[in-house]
C-alpha cells in the first residue's frame, strides 16, 4: 500500500491512541410557548385563601405549568412570551397589566429558561413597570430579551446569544408596538422596524451564532390566518439569514410549517389567559429539533407543534391550568364543568379541519 493511502488509517490510530475522538452530532431541543397573560380573574383565582393581595407571596400559580412539566423537562431550553410588566402593586389585568413576581417565579421554577419582553403590554405601567420587571428578572437570574435600559445596552445584548449544549443560539424578539403608550425615557424596546431587525440579524452572524431565531410580536388579533404583512416579514427574515420565525400576539394559533432548513410558526396563541372567545383557549407548544455537528454549526432537523388547551378556573380544576389537548381527549368525566370539555373538543375538531391537521 502506498504511504499516502496509509495516512488516513495511521491518523485514526493516532487519534484513538491519544484519546482524541471525532466530534459527534448532538441534538438540541428548544421549546416555545405563547402568551403568558395575567388577566384580573387570574390574579383573583391565584390568591391563596386569606392571602394579602398586595403580597406577591400570597399567590399560587403552580397549576399553570403542572401538566406540561414533562414537555419542559424533556427540552434543553424553554422560551415564553411574558405579556405583562411584573411587580407593580396593585396587581391588575386588562387593559394595563401588572402581575405579581410569583407568576414569573413559578414560570422559572417550572423550567422556562428565557422570558420574552418585547410585546404590546410591556409599557403598561410606564417606567415603574419596566424598572420593576428588569430588577425582578435580573434578581431571578433568568435570561430575558426585548427590553433594555439604553440603546447602548440594546446594541450589546441584542441579539441575545445563549450557548445550548454547544450551539450558540441567537434570539431576536421585537414587537409591532406598545399600545400607543410611550417607551419611558432612556428605555428601549425592540420594535418591528426592518432596518433595526436586519441589523440585529447581521450582529448575530458577526457574533458567530450557530442558529438564529426571530420572535416577533405581530399580526391581527383573533385571526387564524397570518396577515400579508406577516408573510412579507417572514420572507425578509429568511432572506436575511434567520433559521426560524416564531410569533405571538394574535391570541389564537396560526399555521406552523417546517420547510427544511427553515421553521415558521406565525402565532403560538395564548398559553394561559382568561380569554374564552373562539379558539383563544387553544395554544401551541412549538419544538425545534436542532442538530449540531459539534463545531458550532447547526441546522433544524425537525419542528412540530403540540396543541394545548387553557382551562379557566373552575372548569377542569379550581385554578387555571394548561394541558396537551390530545392527552385529555376522552377525559370528560373528570372535568368540573363538562361543558368546557365539550367546547375544547368542538374547537379542536374545527381547528383540525381549518388547518388540515
Amino acid at each position: 500500500m502506498e504511504i499516502h493511502k496509509k495516512l488516513p488509517v495511521l491518523l485514526t490510530l493516532l487519534l484513538i491512541a491519544g484519546g482524541i475522538h471525532a466530534r459527534q452530532a448532538d441534538t438540541v431541543r428548544i421549546v416555545f410557548i405563547g402568551d403568558v397573560m395575567s388577566h384580573g380573574p387570574q390574579v383573583t383565582a391565584a390568591l391563596k385563601p386569606g392571602g394579602d393581595r398586595s403580597d406577591p407571596a400570597s399567590f399560587d400559580y403552580s397549576s399553570y405549568f403542572r401538566h406540561v412539566q414533562d414537555r419542559f423537562d424533556a427540552a434543553d431550553f424553554v422560551v415564553a412570551n411574558m405579556e405583562f410588566p411584573c411587580g407593580v402593586s396593585p396587581y391588575s389585568g386588562y387593559p394595563q397589566f401588572s402581575a405579581p413576581r410569583s407568576l414569573a417565579e413559578e414560570a422559572r421554577r417550572a423550567g422556562i429558561d428565557l422570558f420574552l419582553t418585547a410585546n404590546n403590554h410591556i409599557c403598561d405601567k410606564g417606567r415603574a413597570g419596566m424598572d420593576s420587571t428588569y430588577v425582578i428578572y435580573s434578581r431571578m437570574a433568568v435570561p430575558f430579551t426585548g427590553m433594555y435600559r439604553s440603546e447602548g445596552e440594546e446594541y450589546e445584548q441584542n441579539p441575545l446569544i445563549i450557548d445550548i449544549k454547544g450551539v450558540r443560539v441567537a434570539f431576536i424578539n421585537f414587537t409591532y408596538g406598545t399600545n400607543g403608550l410611550p417607551v419611558p425615557e432612556h428605555w428601549h424596546v425592540n420594535l418591528l422596524d426592518s432596518a433595526h431587525v436586519k441589523a440585529a440579524v447581521a450582529r448575530a452572524r458577526e457574533r458567530e451564532a450557530g442558529l438564529i431565531v426571530a420572535l416577533p410580536h405581530w399580526g391581527l388579533e383573533y385571526h387564524l390566518e397570518p396577515s400579508a404583512q406577516q408573510k412579507e416579514w417572514v420572507q425578509m427574515l429568511l432572506r436575511s439569514g434567520v433559521d426560524a420565525v416564531i410569533g405571538s400576539h394574535p391570541h389564537v394559533v396560526q399555521p406552523a410549517r417546517f420547510d427544511p432548513p427553515h421553521a415558521v410558526a406565525y402565532s403560538l396563541g395564548n398559553y394561559v389567559s382568561n380569554q374564552s372567545d373562539p379558539f383563544t383557549q387553544i395554544g401551541m407548544l412549538y419544538e425545534l429539533v436542532v442538530v449540531s455537528d459539534g463545531t458550532g454549526k447547526a441546522r433544524i432537523a425537525d419542528a412540530f407543534p403540540t396543541y394545548l388547551w387553557c382551562s379557566r378556573h373552575g372548569m377542569y380544576e379550581k385554578n387555571y391550568t394548561v394541558f396537551p389537548i390530545l392527552d385529555w381527549i376522552g377525559s370528560r368525566d373528570s372535568w368540573l364543568d363538562k361543558r368546557e370539555y365539550d367546547k375544547m373538543v368542538r374547537e379542536w375538531e374545527a381547528l383540525k379541519l381549518k388547518f388540515g391537521l
